[in-house]
């Protein structure tokens, strides 16, 4: 009798469940921490991103500017090769042309000579071929003053060692201490260039 009544109660109780809307509170409070991270991480997202394309243009600029480089240096390169064979033929040129001039200014010497030991051949006179000696000499220094060369004469004038090559002292009652007595050889330059110095005798005064 005692079972039976105990069963017919729990058949009598209305069966009370949990309504399906309400969260757990441990859920909600994830839910905003997850919102709060979200709304935080977002802007360094975009931020991030931002500045990644800012970088992508700059090295796009950057690539941009190094082929500008990059083909002026190439056209600056083969300006200067072009330049420095140009300069090469031009002082190829320069040194043909000189050639030239002192050929030209020789061969008629030649010329000369040819000429007077001719005639010192055929008729055996010594006054003639001294004539034609003297004549290639006048021709050969014409020949040098055309190209530009000087001859130094030093006799009579003071010793300079830039110009003149002493060999000798000599005593002279005429001539001066440290004046050049003789020449023994003949000096050439071109402008301020020594080509070679004048050998000479100096003079060391009265004995």
């Amino acid at each position: 009798m005692t079972n039976h009544k105990k069963d017919t109660h729990k058949e009598n109780s209305p069966n009370v469940s949990e309504p399906d809307n309400i969260q757990n509170p441990t859920d909600t409070a994830k839910t905003e921490k997850n919102a709060e991270q979200l709304e935080q991480v977002n802007p360094e997202l975009i931020e991030a991103a931002s500045e990644t394309s800012e970088t992508e243009k700059a090295l796009i600029e950057l690539l941009e500017k190094l082929a500008v480089s990059e083909d002026k240096y190439l056209r600056l390169n083969a300006e200067f090769d072009n330049f420095r064979k140009r300069v090469i033929r031009e002082k190829s040129d320069i040194r043909i042309n000189a050639q030239f001039d002192v050929l030209n200014n020789i061969v008629p010497i030649l010329d000369h000579f040819e000429f007077a030991l001719g005639s010192a051949d055929q008729t055996h006179n010594l006054d003639k071929l001294f004539e034609g000696m003297k004549l290639i000499k006048t021709e050969f220094e014409r020949a040098l003053a055309n190209l530009g060369v000087e001859l130094i004469s030093a006799v009579g004038k003071p010793f300079d060692p830039k110009f003149h090559e002493a060999i000798a002292y000599e005593a002279s009652e005429e001539v001066e201490k440290e004046l050049v007595l003789k020449q023994w050889r003949t000096g050439y330059k071109m402008g301020d260039r020594l080509i070679r110095p004048a050998t000479v005798v100096i003079s060391s005064g009265k004995a």
